[in-house]
């Protein structure tokens, strides 16, 4: 009897799904939000697009609907254009979002959050599965199958795509893997030294602090602009330019405050 009983609960249920506008379905079966290049980028503008974010951006003391809906369909068209038009995945992808979010929460800026939103820096480098294998030279982290954790290793001016162990500085970076900490690189005795600053004795760019080049006359580092005159944050050794809006130069800064005046806010209203 139980039996019978059983039977029909399980029927109806059944019945139920089949008849039911929707359907029954678990959570397991639903759509991954990020699966496309313009869902991703949908989510990032939506992670990005807070009231602090967009009331700083647009100028006002209360952002309504109209200000956030403008933010998040210029912040989505820049996400789409940091991500290349092949090997996109979204394994990674909440990570990436998670972060973002946590960048653009205090409408503040870092050296460090600039490098995740506007360069996709770690952890939203590793959206990518690129077309060079394990070993294969490299000029960026998209060319390497990111979703596996490699990324463009670069020694001596030269990458490939490995998985990066970071070695201590002074150590030998001279394994395939080796990878030395930010402020260091793999110098021409397969050790991690410092990067030189303005004034130091060079051979290359690579040798040379952020901001910086050899300059091939004085085989000395020496600043690419002024620092007053940036146009892009590797222009600057903080990693960061700020540009007003409607200039095509800005000034090197250690963080962005966002503004109506600041350039960063035009794609975010």
């Amino acid at each position: 009897m139980m039996g019978q009983q059983a039977q029909g609960l399980k029927f109806s249920f059944v019945l139920v799904c089949l008849l039911g506008v929707g359907g029954c379905s678990s959570t397991e079966d639903a759509p991954d939000p990020n699966a496309t290049v313009s869902g991703f980028c949908g989510n990032w503008a939506k992670a990005a697009c807070s009231n602090t974010v967009v009331e700083a951006c647009a100028g006002v003391d209360k952002a309504d609907a109209s200000d956030t809906d403008a933010c998040v369909m210029t912040q989505r068209i820049f996400c789409e254009g940091l991500l290349p038009t092949k090997g996109y995945s979204s394994q990674k992808a909440t990570q990436c979002l998670n972060a973002v979010q946590a960048a653009y929460k205090d409408a503040r800026l870092t050296a460090e959050e600039i490098a995740i939103v506007r360069h996709r820096a770690e952890p939203c480098n590793h959206l990518i599965k690129g077309p060079q294998g394990e070993g294969e030279s490299c000029a960026s982290d998209d060319e390497c199958n990111t979703l596996k954790d490699f990324v463009c290793v670069t020694k001596n001016g030269e990458g490939t795509c490995q998985i990066p162990t970071l070695i201590a500085n002074g150590n030998s970076c001279s394994a395939k893997g080796a990878a030395c900490h930010t402020g260091y690189y793999c110098g021409v005795d397969e050790a991690c030294v410092q990067s030189k600053a303005v004034g130091k004795a060079c051979a290359a760019d690579f040798e040379c602090q952020t901001g910086l080049v050899c300059d091939p006359d004085t085989s000395k580092c020496t600043e690419k602009v002024s620092p007053a005159k940036c146009m892009q944050d590797d222009d600057c050794t903080t990693n960061v330019c700020d540009i007003p809006v409607n200039s095509s130069a800005g000034m090197c800064v250690s963080t962005i405050t966002l503004s109506a005046s600041s350039g960063v806010c035009e794609d975010l209203r």
